[in-house]
């Protein structure tokens, strides 16, 4: 079942008037009039914030010379970025992809959290029939991480964020149907209208509701046996990141990994099972994605499970109930998974929220937050 067009208007019109958007990523972008360049710049000389407004935006290509340094560098397909850290600089500076073009002197940090330049944020939601009674609890997660962290998040060079279901989501182009590949259109296989025509949003997506609520809407029609874990591994498929996915994932990049799942990561709704991530064990679960992202320095993981106390869950798991059972299960394989990273690496919340509000995930947004900040040795 898909999300109700109501919840997705109000989806799209809390994105419109709740986001506490500055909208500095216009700043040295062509403009006509003041509506063209967000709340807190003026169009001056056909430019957002004027000659000097791409002051606001830091770079691709950073040069300083302070007396204490950290370097990182990143590379996407679009750009190559190197960023030079500092308590205070003065920079020249040359950004391109998803950062504003310029070249200007500026005194104070550059972007960046902490040693972390760029994040890559993926989303894994279950879609399978057991979800139908969560879309509630989706849409307030989401409305959460909006309001209290992507505004946080925009402080890094530049941000990728990015949705995967845990089977091949039906309605993307068919080209990308495959487990693992990004959502790039409704579930009604509308396409999602991201700003840089990448099948993911960037920092020029923060302020435009409709990219966001897009890929929000991956409803319920899903296979009832979910491969979340499976559909982690595939994102960091070289050939699926190079071509459906148009580079989502960067090697050097933070990668920050939220997954929402009323059950484990394991065979017993199919007879047939899955020839996945149930044929391996914890261990080698956890070192395959270690492996893969070149250690736990650039990782953090937060997961919406099923609680472990089932007798005071506020939403019991019953495998008989409709095609693909309700409530949500403890799912102690996942678990088990996210718990093996260090302790600031993940947190694990309740996906059992009757009647959810946005206000519900604020602590989960909070702790997340904070940890991002031990991660990337943040001050």
């Amino acid at each position: 079942m898909a999300l109700r067009t109501s919840q997705t208007l109000s989806l799209a019109l809390a994105l419109a008037t709740g986001a506490c958007f500055s909208g500095t990523f216009l700043a040295g972008q062509p403009c006509s009039d003041d509506s063209e360049c967000g709340p807190n710049l003026t169009c001056k000389d056909g430019l957002c914030g004027g000659a000097t407004g791409a002051t606001a935006q830091t770079t691709s290509t950073s040069t300083a010379t302070p007396a204490t340094t950290s370097t990182s560098t990143s590379t996407t397909s679009t750009s190559t970025s190197t960023s030079t850290t500092t308590t205070a600089l003065t920079s020249t500076s040359t950004t391109s992809g998803d950062e504003t073009e310029g070249t200007s002197t500026t005194t104070g940090d550059v972007c960046g959290i902490g040693r972390c330049t760029d994040v890559d944020f993926l989303v894994i939601i279950d879609n399978s029939p057991s979800m139908g009674d969560k879309s509630d609890t989706l849409l307030a997660m989401m409305l959460s991480f909006i309001n209290h962290a992507l505004p946080v998040l925009n402080e890094a060079c530049s941000l990728h964020l990015g949705f995967v279901t845990t089977d091949a989501f039906q309605p993307n182009p068919e080209e990308c149907r495959e487990l693992g590949a990004l959502v790039r259109a409704d579930n009604d296989g509308d396409p999602c209208p991201f700003v840089e025509g990448h099948p993911y949003a960037t920092r020029a997506d923060l302020s435009m509701p409709a990219s966001l609520a897009c890929v929000a809407t991956v409803g319920s029609d899903g296979s009832p046996n979910e491969q979340p874990f499976d559909a982690l591994l595939e994102v960091f498929d070289p050939q699926l990141n190079s071509g459906c996915n148009d580079n989502f994932l960067r090697p050097e990049a933070l990668l920050v990994i939220i997954v929402a799942t009323d059950e484990d990561d394991g065979d017993v709704d199919d007879p047939q099972g899955h020839s996945g991530s149930t044929s391996l064990a914890v261990p080698l679960w956890y070192d395959a994605l270690v492996g893969l992202k070149g250690g736990t320095d650039n990782l953090y993981v937060a997961a919406l499970l099923g609680d472990e106390d089932q007798e005071t869950t506020a939403c019991p798991w019953d495998p008989l109930a409709g095609p693909d059972g309700s409530g949500a299960s403890p799912a102690p394989v996942l678990r088990q998974l996210v718990k093996k990273f260090p302790e600031d690496h993940y947190t694990i919340e309740s996906i059992c929220h009757p009647d959810a509000v946005p206000d519900d995930f604020v602590p989960l947004m909070e702790t997340l937050l904070e940890e991002i900040d031990v991660v990337c040795e943040a001050p």
